[in-house]
């Protein structure tokens, strides 16, 4: 088929080299199910490509059987302008379109092709390549006459876009894979999550959080819970200490004892994890040890840089599986009864649960309580006490709609009504003022982690 361009087209894909910084073969990278290759063809075809031409090196592992591509082999030179030159002469006759596609982009999308295949209508333009924030990428569409300008001795194919800028056209694109190359394992990581993360950005994620308490049955895939755990532990650590560990519980009944030691919270046991997000001082205290000395076990800022770490990665745990779709809920009761649980889940010493959390497909996604003030939250360069009382009135107001909101919408909140008359201010003065229950089941936790190895509580 002859695709919208008028011109008949053959892609190039230059796979040939060794991905020695990648480790494995690029034209096999696996990507969300699919491999490189397979996805570039597909793209290719989905954009009207006539015909996809793959460059291999002869001593390199087949390709899969059903792809609709066809290979020229090499010997064992793996350059890109080599891969080139070897399939100019490869080229159909009636070939008048060429697209440069490298197996390192092999993410870019069939709107990008599509794109440029169609800047090639215009008859001053004769290359067209794609544009991200300003810089050029791949794939580069061209007509075979500059195509050809390739088999000159020595000319790259950068030197062919930029020997005359008069006959280049651009196609600003939103997909930074034009400029992104699969060069290294952290690439390929990313990649991997490009293609399971949500259409939303970092920030407007934040701003669609919501505590998940229900959750469906399905188990989350092992290399999804190790991808979102090694992205979680790139969180900053306070001079690399990195003190901090998970433990992702989906043993039903070692969930079942944490959901028993937190209060008994039944979503515990429904998700299909369970993170205990660690503050973990063992291996700095075998590091020592190593080292002939003695961890300062003693010492508040060490447990507060504990502290701290896993915090900090346990929220990029939360964005993390938030951005792959996944409702996530923090569990703070972990720290009701730390030496119970510590031990169910053989933590060693100087190492304590500081909070859980559960992760899984959400059941049902509570209406949004939202958040005191900015007032409340940002100051500028010095803190605006006169603000807090208005501040308050706007918690308080806001907590009573939420209230109205979800009792008329819902029946409640976890299956009873909410109080509609307390504001921010009342849930906060009962929890923390006066006799509180809620501070007096905490009060032993300094004796708690003191017997965990944390000294600093004397």
């Amino acid at each position: 088929m002859t695709g919208n361009a008028g011109k008949r087209t053959v892609a190039i894909v230059p796979a040939a080299g060794l991905g020695s910084r990648m480790g494995q073969d690029k034209a096999l990278l696996d990507l969300g199910g699919m491999t490189a290759i397979e996805r570039i063809a597909a793209t290719c075809h989905a954009a009207g490509v006539d015909e996809v031409l793959v460059v291999r090196r002869s001593d390199a592992a087949p390709l899969p059987d059903h792809l609709d591509v066809h290979v020229v082999t090499t010997g064992d030179k793996g350059e890109m302008a080599d891969s080139l030159r070897l399939a100019y002469l490869k080229l159909p006759r009636e070939a008048e379109a060429v697209l440069v596609f490298p197996v390192d982009h092999a993410l870019v999308e069939v709107d990008t092709v599509l794109a440029l295949r169609a800047k090639l209508l215009r008859e001053d333009c004769s290359i067209a390549l794609p544009l991200y924030r300003g810089k050029p990428g791949h794939p580069i569409a061209m007509t075979r006459p500059v195509f050809a300008e390739l088999d000159r001795d020595g000319t790259m194919l950068r030197d062919v876009v930029r020997r005359d800028e008069a006959r280049v056209a651009v196609v600003p694109t939103a997909n930074h894979w034009v400029r992104a190359d699969l060069d290294h394992p952290e690439d390929l990581r990313s990649a991997n999550c490009s293609l399971t993360s949500q259409p939303w950005s970092a920030v407007a994620q934040m701003f669609r959080h919501a505590s998940i308490r229900s959750y469906e049955s399905d188990a989350l895939p092992k290399a999804q819970i190790e991808r979102l755990v090694d992205a979680a532990r790139h969180a900053s650590t306070s001079s690399f200490i990195q003190a901090y560990s998970v433990v992702a519980v989906t043993d039903q009944a070692i969930k079942a004892d944490c959901a028993r030691l937190c209060a008994g919270q039944g979503h515990i046991s429904e998700a299909p994890v369970f993170f205990a997000i660690c503050a973990d001082l063992h291996k700095i205290a075998v590091a020592c040890e190593k080292n002939g000395r003695s961890l300062q076990s003693d010492n508040l800022e060490l447990f507060l840089q504990a502290t701290i770490d896993a915090a900090l990665l346990g929220q990029n745990l939360q964005l993390a599986g938030e951005a792959e779709g996944l409702g996530v809920c923090m569990i703070g009761a972990a720290r009701n009864q730390p030496i119970e649980i510590a031990q169910r889940l053989a933590l060693p010493k100087h190492c304590f649960v500081v909070f859980g959390m559960t992760m899984g497909i959400a059941k049902e996604v509570p209406l949004p309580r939202g958040r005191m003030p900015l007032e409340g939250v940002l100051h500028w360069d010095q803190y605006d006490q006169d603000s807090i009382a208005s501040v308050l009135q706007g918690a308080d107001d806001g907590m009573r709609a939420w209230a109205k909101q979800i009792n008329a919408e819902r029946g409640g909140y976890s299956g009873r009504p909410v109080n509609e008359t307390k504001g921010w201010s009342d849930r906060m003065a009962r929890m923390w003022g006066g006799e509180s229950s809620y501070a007096k089941a905490r009060q032993v936790l300094a004796d708690e982690l003191k017997r965990l190895g944390f000294g600093v509580f004397g």
